[in-house]
């Protein structure tokens, strides 16, 4: 990306969907300040693979930039880890998502993408394919698990040399295919995973970790892995994996980023576990704290500021509501306007209004079905476990937006307010 010299340019450099890869760190803004250095120090110091590091939000709130820009932040990040960074959209890109999918999703990643010399990277697909098969076949009563106790006190399992043969799970794969793209293109693969896999979670857990423990060996490497499993909390019915399946997760033999939904950041603390959130945070008065730092966040991506005057910028960065992917989507949609309606050569009020008023237009309906709810959170600003589905799904579809700052508060989106001023009385108390 280069930095905006023409209304075409900021079309291209605002695109609110695509995160800031590793290559755009010139463009990167920290504006979570000391929430983002407690959550890098933490993570450097620290030294028990037990720990997850959770980071809880919302779409929109940079969180995938964060991560991708990590070991810009510290150096030291490169040269202590193999960062395998996972983007749960692109491996898990359909409802139902178990703990199944996710230990199935990180085994096929070391597999699909690695470096290794041809014959190693085979031998590691072949001992991992032959686990698999070896499970499925216990799970049919086809092969009997034989334990030995070891020497040194562990138990190995005596694996029948016949299975390499065997027609199973695995048949349903293309051999043209990575792993990764057939599990998730082919919904028949995904339930005989589940109906193999679903009461095999341990067995599952073991495989994964001999896997990463046998991929550092062929890499013949001190660096430890750092697993990022990036985008879960805009998956649907994912509330189990961070609940009934975090001792699973904990018990992944790497170190651990996970991100998740910022409303269960509150029920996983019964779990020991604890989360960073990155959201913007409100003061005692509602407002939000430091708004002014998304003013760097505009600037930073526009060579040419007379295509942009600053009262459009303050104009955008207020009904922004803080959430960064919203903020990139007005400017973008003003730098249309300005070139297709209003025949401008820059950004002014007029043309963020205008903006606004299609981004209303394309919430308008979901205002309107969650128009009870959406009263209730503009006046109290929390919530009740009745009201936990409402919230899961105005939080998804942004007409919600959470600010965490030790308790959490929550809001409307700014944009929408006048949609919902529009309704009557009548819609709320029929």
């Amino acid at each position: 990306m280069q930095k905006a010299k023409t209304l075409d340019d900021i079309y291209n450099n605002f695109e609110g969907n695509r995160p800031l890869s590793e290559n755009e760190y010139d463009f990167f803004i920290n504006i979570y300040d000391n929430k983002l250095k407690r959550f890098i120090g933490n993570i450097k110091r620290n030294k028990n693979k037990q720990n997850i590091f959770f980071i809880a939000g919302q779409r929109g709130n940079g969180k995938s930039t964060i991560l991708n820009n990590l070991k810009h932040e510290n150096k030291e990040f490169e040269e202590s880890y193999e960062i395998r960074h996972i983007q749960a959209m692109e491996v898990f890109k359909y409802d139902d998502i178990d703990i199944v999918d996710i230990l199935l999703g990180i085994g096929f990643n070391l597999i699909d993408n690695n470096d290794l010399e041809k014959p190693k990277k085979e031998e590691l697909e072949k001992e991992f394919k032959l686990a698999l098969q070896e499970v499925e076949a216990i799970n049919s009563g086809e092969l009997t698990k034989v334990e030995n106790n070891s020497t040194n006190g562990t138990s190995q399992i005596s694996v029948d040399a016949t299975l390499t043969a065997k027609v199973g799970f695995l048949s349903l794969f293309s051999a043209k295919s990575s792993l990764s793209s057939t599990y998730k293109a082919d919904e028949n693969i995904r339930k005989e995973a589940k109906r193999i896999y679903k009461f095999k979670n341990k067995d599952l857990l073991t495989m994964i970790n001999s896997l990463i423990q046998k991929y550092r060996q062929m890499k013949n490497s001190s660096k430890e892995i750092l697993l990022i499993l990036d985008g879960l909390e805009k998956l649907n019915n994912i509330d189990d994996v961070f609940t009934k399946d975090i001792d699973i997760l904990r018990d992944l033999e790497c170190f651990k980023i996970i991100t998740m939904p910022v409303y269960l950041k509150g029920i996983v603390d019964i779990y020991n576990v604890k989360a960073i959130d990155f959201t913007m945070e409100m003061d005692k008065d509602g407002t939000i704290k430091n708004l002014e730092l998304l003013k760097d966040v505009i600037t930073s991506r526009i060579e040419n500021l007379d295509l942009i005057t600053d009262e459009a910028m303050k104009l955008a960065i207020k009904m922004s509501g803080g959430n960064l992917r919203q903020l990139l989507e007005i400017i973008q949609k003003a730098s249309t306007e300005a070139i297709d309606i209003f025949e401008t050569d820059a950004i002014d009020i007029e043309e963020v209004q205008s903006a606004i008023k299609l981004i209303q237009g394309d919430l308008d309906y979901k205002v309107q079905v969650y128009a009870q709810f959406l009263k209730e959170i503009s006046i109290a600003h929390i919530v009740n476990k009745e009201n936990k589905d409402d919230l899961i799904d105005t939080l998804r579809s942004g007409l919600v937006f959470a600010y965490l700052n030790g308790k959490a508060y929550y809001d409307i989106n700014p944009i929408i307010k006048d949609n919902l001023n529009r309704l009557s009385w009548n819609h709320f108390y029929p």
